[in-house]
């Protein structure tokens, strides 16, 4: 019970974090650019180390972070008070504020659809590309971070991009393997393939059908994530919640 309830602290105050940090002014926790090393001014980010995530009429504030790599991967680290030049492409689909430092997802944009944004200091540094990555959850309605009900799996991830992790015992950012699925919305079919993991199972069979419950559950038929538990061998049915 203590781990399962650390980590859900964990994950709480995380959400907390993310929920609140949009709505601090920059100012308040930005570091200057006179206070940065020269590593540090070479390794910007824009937002976060990975892709930005959002939605058709979504507006995304955009900022210039540091990088800390403090922990397993790389993490955004903290906000820098400079005033960058941005740069959105494709042009189309999307509205640049360049004085308030945002950018307007169109309502008309469709899933999949991808905006590099850039972004050039006035101290001559131009900061690596980031991607905002448009979802809708019309498209994708498997987006989550789901729990095996009843099961073994306590982390079965699916981002917007379609890509996802199997973790049985999650502990800070161990995945048990990851990877990408595809699925048909009509026939109902759904398949996971595996592109790496830390303990990849050889007896995974990842491909089968798929339903959503009345109660929110994903039900999964002919699909085994593989004997990552003994007890869990050969199983061929899975609900998940979120």
């Amino acid at each position: 019970m203590i781990p399962d309830l650390r980590y859900f602290l964990k994950m709480s105050f995380l959400q907390a974090v993310f929920i609140l940090a949009p709505c601090i002014p920059v100012s308040l926790y930005a570091v200057t650019w006179a206070s940065l090393s020269r590593e540090e001014r070479e390794d910007l980010l824009i937002n976060s180390p990975g892709w930005i995530y959002a939605c058709p009429g979504d507006t995304i504030r955009l900022k210039v972070m540091t990088v800390n790599r403090d922990f397993f991967f790389p993490m955004a680290g903290k906000p820098v008070d400079v005033s960058p030049a941005w740069n959105v492409a494709p042009s189309s689909g999307v509205q640049l504020d360049g004085q308030r430092n945002m950018i307007v997802i169109g309502r008309d944009v469709k899933d999949g659809t991808v905006f590099s944004v850039g972004a050039t200091l006035r101290e001559g540094v131009t900061v690596r590309e980031n991607s905002v990555y448009v979802y809708t959850k019309e498209a994708n309605p498997f987006i989550g971070n789901w729990k095996e009900e009843g099961g073994n799996i306590r982390e079965l991830f699916i981002r917007p991009d379609r890509s996802f992790s199997v973790t049985v015992y999650p502990f800070e950012v161990y995945k048990d393997y990851w990877g990408h699925l595809t699925f048909d919305l009509k026939k109902k079919t759904i398949a996971f393939t595996i592109e790496g993991g830390n303990k990849k199972p050889a007896d995974c069979d990842l491909s089968g059908f798929y339903r959503f419950r009345r109660d929110g559950g994903l039900e999964l038929h002919g699909i085994y994530f593989g004997t990552i538990v003994p007890e869990d061998h050969r199983k061929q049915r899975y609900v998940f919640m979120k």
